[in-house]
């Protein structure tokens, strides 16, 4: 595959969360960058699950689906206006419509970079965060495609680092960034430093942001605020946001 990212890289910085493996923590990590960073949060993610419901928009209660309308139009059409709420990533949110979509991977790339220079310039965006379905289909390629960065979350199990390698070989020469995530507090010593050997051999150069812990209260509560944002966070708040505050300053040092 070709990352013309490589050759043209956009004045706003396009940061694509994407792992081909479900259950790794992709969304939760796209959601607390975006909030990190100041950002728009694009959800590519069509299942219900997504950054969309976390953040609190129910599509089903809209008649029009923004994301989709937008990209059917193309990039020369006015670019779509992020939602906004306190203490919440803006966010662009998505339709389950997505799942049947036929749009091409080139038409994506050229939506997300046209976009993220409005948002620069109306709204003091920037950078932006795509959230992305697990596996390979054209949303998700495109957004790779036009990303500056592909952070990639990376669960310390076996079935986990089988994908990644073939994620990693599927992908050679895209501008990756490992995020070891949802890391258990208590590991065995021998099983984690067979993961984290596994790591660095399948690394082989690609950067590796500091780890972020398994922190279950965060798939237990609502989400009314980002971590990051928490307006009153409390220690395993705080713990968290820290961590998710490491890998936005990874981000910002690997982008320049």
């Amino acid at each position: 595959m070709y990352c013309r990212t490589l050759c043209t890289l956009a004045g706003v910085p396009i940061i694509t969360v994407a792992a081909t493996k479900g259950g790794v923590g992709k969304t939760t990590l796209a959601y607390e960058l975006a909030a990190a960073l100041g950002g728009v949060l694009v959800d590519l993610d069509w299942d219900s699950g997504g950054a969309t419901r976390m953040w609190g928009y129910d599509p089903a209660s809209y008649r029009r689906a923004p994301l989709l309308d937008a990209l059917e139009s193309g990039p020369s059409s006015t670019a779509p206006r992020p939602r906004a709420r306190l203490n919440q990533p803006f966010l662009l949110p998505s339709s389950p419509d997505l799942a049947a979509s036929s749009i091409a991977d080139d038409l994506v790339a050229d939506c997300l970079e046209a976009w993220s220079k409005t948002w620069s310039d109306s709204m003091g965006a920037g950078w932006t965060v795509v959230d992305t379905h697990p596996g390979a289909n054209p949303l998700t390629d495109g957004a790779m495609q036009a990303a500056q960065l592909v952070i990639v979350p990376v669960v310390l199990a076996e079935r986990e680092m089988q994908a990644l390698r073939g994620m990693l070989r599927d992908y050679a020469g895209y501008p990756i960034l490992l995020v070891p995530n949802r890391v258990p507090a208590v590991m065995p010593r021998a099983v984690s430093r067979r993961y984290l050997g596994q790591l660095r051999t399948l690394a082989n150069g690609i950067p590796v942001a500091p780890a972020v812990s398994e922190h279950l209260f965060i798939a237990r509560r609502l989400r009314h605020a980002a971590v990051v944002l928490e307006p009153r966070p409390g220690q395993g708040v705080r713990a968290a946001a820290e961590e998710y505050r490491a890998v936005a300053t990874t981000v910002e040092g690997l982008c320049g």
